[in-house]
């Protein structure tokens, strides 16, 4: 596998300081000429657009930081105490929820009566069709990541919202406001059953239990160098030393291809998986690429650097919320800076689960591999999809 190589100055755009960014609201007042008053009642106080493609359609699709491939967007919402959207509902897409500072309470449902907490680094994925709202519940700011997939650009203009939703924002905002984010592609869902905007499914409810196998308690996972042992047929040792000392599988595609494809605690869209690196000072997994998907990482604590190309020459330091989206082809590496144990998100994106059978390690690491455990974990290694290039 041909790998290329990609300059500080072409990497740029591709990396996102979360310290520079801007709010959604402040883009749709003026763009769109919706109150941002209105648009942070709907969405959240302080949106941010860490990643989108460039071409997404919806109501979150303004100057993102980082223009990204179809199918995923990854956002950052700043909430206040007791801060919260309307509930709303999206049909086509999946709408992964991580707490990333504080507490936040996930409702769902017609009537919102049903709900679950999430802790720093929980995550749940709601299921299109579902009415849904978050709410910080703790009594500092917040702040919680937002992570939506699918299908392609047209399927992010799938929201709408609840009757009682509707008659609130026309009652305090006015038919032009409503008339604005039909604009967007949000439709506004009437007690007659009528629709003011483009027409959306009937939403769906979704119970408890169903919902409990959409949830991921990270502090209650095993890392994938415990549990893959027996299906990847390589030493714990050599495991922690390809990947990384603890990653835990938070979602992924039901049967995934690739080297990651075990134990993960939500089934996701076949477009996504999502990790947590969890390493101690100086813990890194070895230099490798991936030919058919984009790496996206970001910092949740501590401070993380992301190396790339050849021998891994280029590099950037990463601080907490701070992203960087590693295109195909090029070698990469993590590794912990910071003096005590620290996370990092890996956001995993291509068009199809077979595209994760696609990561390849550089000269050197074969060479480092054979000599030190054997041909045979390399050969392992290849029914998994893994290559390992040669001199």
């Amino acid at each position: 596998m041909e790998t290329i190589e990609v300059s500080q100055a072409e990497m740029a755009p591709r990396i996102a300081r979360f310290s520079d960014q801007e709010s959604q609201s402040a883009h749709y007042a003026e763009a769109l000429g919706i109150p941002r008053e209105a648009y942070e009642i709907m969405a959240a106080e302080t949106l941010y657009l860490m990643m989108a493609p460039d071409s997404q359609g919806g109501p979150m699709a303004q100057q993102p930081a980082i223009v990204g491939d179809p199918g995923v967007s990854m956002i950052i919402a700043r909430c206040p105490p007791g801060d919260k959207p309307l509930l709303h509902a999206h049909h086509y897409t999946v709408e992964s929820f991580m707490c990333l500072t504080g507490r936040f309470r996930i409702r769902w449902g017609s009537k919102a009566d049903q709900h679950i907490d999430l802790e720093p680094h929980d995550m749940i994925a709601v299921p299109p069709g579902v009415d849904r709202q978050f709410e910080n519940i703790t009594d500092e700011e917040a702040l919680l990541l937002v992570i939506i997939t699918g299908k392609g650009d047209d399927d992010f203009a799938d929201i709408s919202m609840p009757p009682a939703e509707t008659d609130f924002m026309r009652g305090r905002f006015g038919q032009s406001v409503i008339d604005g984010y039909n604009k967007t592609g949000v439709a506004f869902r009437n007690s007659d059953g009528s629709i003011d905007g483009p027409d959306v499914p009937k939403p769906i409810e979704v119970s408890s239990e169903d919902m409990s196998a959409r949830i991921a308690r990270t502090d209650d996972l095993q890392p994938l160098s415990a549990t893959s042992g027996d299906s990847i047929g390589v030493p714990r040792e050599v495991r922690e030393l390809v990947a990384a000392k603890n990653l835990f599988l938070l979602m992924s595609p039901e049967d995934q291809g690739g080297p990651m494809a075990h134990h993960a605690a939500i089934a996701g869209p076949d477009n996504i998986s999502v990790l947590v690196a969890e390493c101690p000072p100086g813990d890194k997994p070895l230099l490798h690429a991936h030919h058919h998907t984009v790496e996206n990482f970001m910092c949740l604590t501590g401070s993380f650097r992301i190396r790339w190309g050849k021998g891994g020459s280029e590099h950037i330091d990463l601080q907490p919320f701070d992203m960087i989206s590693v295109p195909p082809g090029v070698d990469r590496q993590f590794e912990n800076i910071s003096d005590d144990d620290a996370r990092l998100l890996v956001v995993i994106t291509g068009t199809s689960r077979d595209d994760y059978n696609d990561i390849s390690m550089p000269p050197e690491v074969t060479t480092l591999i054979r000599s030190r455990f054997g041909q045979d974990v390399i050969d392992a290694y290849g029914q998994r999809g893994v290559t390992f290039r040669e001199e």
